[in-house]
């Protein structure tokens, strides 16, 4: 739980400079606090008990209770281009009161939780074009290897053209790939 309210801070208070960011935190004092939040290292390596909202079935208009507690992966970015993400899913039931209205009956609510956590890149291989690859060490889209050392065996006539990943004759312009 303190995981969760540290990183609801930290958003907080990045959202609090991010949006205007003079003015918002001038003590020294509030400075202080958001360099102890940066500095807080929240790694993603277990899920922590969280509260989570139950989720409201179809035709109902609320749930009693309407949380629980349940195992979340947290933590900061992995990295400036991954996130902690659930690598490994239960479900477990929750009994409660479902409302319609004045009708109340009694049932249970699926509450997904979370076994194993781990970093996985924000950006996925549908972010990319169809020629190129996704290189998952780095999160991102590239050209692949194999097109570029070919282009430049061709010699000096071909040009490398990475946005592309293609090799453009200097001779009459055509494109290889």
């Amino acid at each position: 739980m303190k995981t969760f309210a540290a990183a609801l801070v930290l958003i907080t208070l990045w959202n609090a400079t991010a949006t205007d960011g003079r003015g918002c935190l001038k003590t020294r004092k509030e400075q202080g606090h958001l360099q102890k939040v940066k500095e807080t290292e929240m790694p993603c390596n277990a899920s922590a008990r969280q509260l989570v909202p139950l989720p409201v079935p179809e035709g109902y208009d609320s749930v009693v209770p309407s949380v629980t507690i349940a195992r979340r992966c947290s933590g900061s970015l992995c990295s400036e281009k991954k996130w902690c993400v659930a690598t490994n899913v239960s479900t477990r039931y929750v009994k409660v009161v479902l409302k319609s209205g004045d009708a109340a009956k009694c049932d249970y609510v699926r509450v997904e939780e979370h076994r194993e956590c781990g970093c996985q890149c924000i950006v996925g291989k549908e972010q990319c074009r169809e020629y190129e690859e996704f290189d998952e060490d780095k999160c991102e889209c590239r050209c692949p290897e194999y097109s570029m050392t070919s282009c430049l065996a061709r010699g000096n006539a071909w040009n490398w053209h990475s946005p592309s990943c293609s090799c453009v004759s200097l001779v009459d312009g055509s494109i290889y790939k």
